[in-house]
């Protein structure tokens, strides 16, 4: 399975996996998923790098967030964590 519509999920509990602005990243995740079989979803959303410019500007940009079935939630991160993408979990 793979990246899948909102509506996909219908009854089941969602939470946030990770989030980046980087594209680059966005598809190293979604290979990564995919590669394992897990089923996911994801949202626009409003993202702040943390850096100093991003302090003193306040400059928000778009991010993904990926968004997972609560009872993968271990195994993504497990997932991630082997291609080095643990930086980007909003949940520790």
């Amino acid at each position: 399975m793979s990246r899948q519509m909102p509506d996909f999920f219908d009854g089941v509990e969602l939470v946030p996996l990770c989030v980046t602005i980087k594209m680059s990243e966005a598809g190293r995740i979604e290979s990564a998923l995919d590669s394992e079989g897990i089923d996911y979803t994801f949202e626009i959303t409003p993202a702040v790098r943390r850096s100093i410019l991003s302090i003193i500007f306040g400059s928000a940009k778009k991010g993904v967030m990926f968004l997972v079935p609560e009872e993968k939630y271990g195994l993504c991160r497990t997932i991630l964590e082997k291609e080095d993408l643990s930086h980007l979990f909003i949940l520790d």
